[in-house]
């Protein structure tokens, strides 16, 4: 039987830790993830990819838990866990019966307390680091396309523009005092948000808490620094694929802020269906906020455009139609049917992605660690239905006046 989700609970312990309940009366299983605020926008220049790297470290044991042991312990009891590093955060979550609780937290405490760094942890993560580029980039048709591709044609701040899975030959170089300091400066409890979803009683739920991370010493918190950078002209970069017989064509433009004018932001989500090309001019075509997933970074954030498309199509072709409509919408905005009808989309596909448990539990943690604002999954609707239909037409105007970064992938031509 289907259930309301109980109203969302917030706290802090004495370190820093923030700690968000979200009970959802009869579920049999728990979700729980800790978001910490670095992501791959926080790594130093000479080590890209490092944060992603520490991800994987994070799982090669912490002082009561072996190496790899982490995942062994949640599988046993019919759970299933992960991480993710994404531009402004790296989270860890997992999913479990409701009776394995204590379990969940307490190897996620042990780990935010006393990780253990070692040589050969290092060398084992940093293999499966270069299998998953290699699978997931260099030997994948349009592998990167539009991430981590894109940025550098949108962005010039290191930060913004590099490649988030790094070089492995770089990050050879990685020693366990690195790592160490690395933790020391982006791990504290007061840098991260404890989210638990699902079904516990929030009485208990905060004895345990209490229990596994309230004795973790808190540490100085550093400044998030404001990433936030005007491209000045438009840049095209082209990547040549062995792989592939059809072009490819990404387009990005800088988002507005969602912490400082959210409503501009939605307003780009309900525009950015009507910018998909058409199928006369493109085999498959998509359009997105955010590399991953809406409000999933802080400023700056990327509205990206794709398109597959015939050899015999130029990318101008799709280029100058895009500008077309844009310019149309600016001027005459979008009929009322329409905006209702992607506007509908959107909350429709919002609530049945976070039915989902897990999901709905990463993304309370994610906007709180983002936004301070973890409420917004559950306000997002009734702030996309306050939307005025002439919003789109102000979002579409503001994107006539912005550079763009052009991503063209193209088929490898033998020699």
């Amino acid at each position: 039987m289907a259930t309301e989700p109980d109203r969302l609970r917030r706290g802090k312990l004495g370190n820093g830790l923030t700690v968000l309940l979200a009970p959802v009366p009869e579920a049999a299983r728990v979700a729980v993830s800790v978001h910490y605020r670095v992501g791959f926008r926080n790594e130093p220049e000479q080590a890209a990819g490092f944060a992603h790297l520490f991800e994987h470290l994070m799982f090669e044991g912490s002082e009561g838990v072996g190496p790899r042991e982490h995942g062994a312990r949640v599988h046993a009891v019919g759970g299933a866990g992960d991480a993710r590093t994404h531009q402004d955060y790296t989270r860890y979550f997992q999913v479990l019966p409701s009776e394995s609780l204590d379990l969940a937290l307490f190897l996620e405490a042990d780990r935010m307390r006393a990780p253990r760094f070692a040589e050969a942890g290092i060398r084992r993560q940093l293999a499966g680091v270069a299998e998953e580029i290699r699978i997931s980039v260099r030997e994948r048709p349009y592998g990167g396309f539009p991430w981590p591709r894109l940025p550098p044609a949108l962005y010039r701040d290191f930060a913004n523009a590099h490649d988030g899975f790094g070089d492995t030959d770089q990050l050879a170089e990685v020693t366990p005092e690195q790592c160490r300091e690395f933790f020391r400066l982006h791990y504290p409890p007061g840098n991260a948000v404890l989210t638990v979803c699902g079904g516990f009683d929030p009485g208990q739920a905060r004895e345990l808490i209490s229990r596994h991370f309230g004795a973790i010493p808190a540490r100085t918190v550093r400044p998030v620094p404001r990433l936030s950078e005007w491209l000045r002209r438009a840049r095209t970069i082209e990547v040549s694929d062995p792989r592939i017989s059809l072009p490819g064509l990404a387009i990005g433009y800088p988002l507005p802020d969602p912490d400082t004018d959210l409503p501009a932001y939605l307003a780009h989500q309900v525009l950015a269906p009507a910018l998909r090309w058409p199928a006369d001019l493109a085999m498959t075509s998509d359009s997105s906020c955010g590399f991953f997933e809406s409000l999933d970074a802080a400023v700056p954030d990327t509205l990206v455009l794709t398109a597959l498309h015939q050899p015999d199509t130029p990318a101008d072709a799709l280029l100058s139609d895009l500008d077309r409509r844009l310019a149309g919408l600016a001027e005459h905005g979008m009929r009322q049917h329409t905006f209702e009808e992607h506007r509908d989309r959107l909350r429709h596909e919002h609530h049945r992605r976070h039915a989902d448990l897990l999901t709905r539990c990463c993304a309370l943690g994610r906007l709180e660690i983002l936004f301070g604002r973890a409420e917004l999954l559950d306000d997002w609707p009734r702030l996309l239905d306050a939307l005025p239909v002439g919003a789109a037409a102000t979002a579409a105007q503001r994107l006539r006046g912005l550079p763009r970064g052009v991503l063209r992938v193209v088929p490898e031509t033998p020699r």
